[in-house]
């Protein structure tokens, strides 16, 4: 009779410890590991007079929102007048863009363009407006969207033309 018991708690623990085990297992969410943003970080432009766009009317030059005044220390995105030329601070590197297109919004207000780098795509949108009175002036501002994937980062910035 004492043998008959101590079987049926020998199974009794083994099919826990079975249960416990495949609990265990099957759940991989218990130790996920975090995952690296596939996106590029936006910085401010290292070498501005490496871009070539230090001379002639009519290069864009736009800096984040967030900063209350332009300098060629802060420039997040620089191009010629039509789009052309772009360059932008990625992950740390001043790189120049691939545009494969442009146009003008429905509202006649708003630009787009459109540019790859690597395998993101990244969309500039400009829109011009009338700053509020006392603000400091600013002849358009700009969201520039960048995307991999479903991956998304929005960056906002403000700028206008050199002349």
């Amino acid at each position: 009779m004492r043998s008959t018991k101590i079987r049926f708690q020998m199974r009794v623990v083994t099919v826990v410890a079975a249960t416990l085990l495949a609990c265990l297992l099957s759940n991989p969410a218990t130790a996920q590991t975090p995952t690296r943003n596939p996106l590029p970080r936006v910085g401010t432009i290292k070498d501005y007079p490496a871009t070539g766009l230090m001379v002639g009317c009519g290069n864009l030059y736009y800096y984040k929102a967030a900063d209350s005044e332009s300098t060629t220390a802060n420039y997040v995105f620089l191009s010629r007048g039509d789009g052309s030329h772009a360059w932008m601070n990625l992950d740390g590197r001043d790189v120049r863009l691939l545009q494969f297109k442009s146009g003008v919004g429905a509202n006649r207000r708003m630009r787009g363009y459109f540019y790859r780098y690597r395998g993101v795509r990244i969309t500039v949108e400009i829109e011009e407006y009338t700053p509020a009175v006392g603000a400091v002036e600013h002849a358009s501002k700009m969201k520039i969207t960048l995307r991999s994937g479903r991956a998304v980062r929005i960056v906002q910035a403000v700028g206008g033309s050199d002349c």
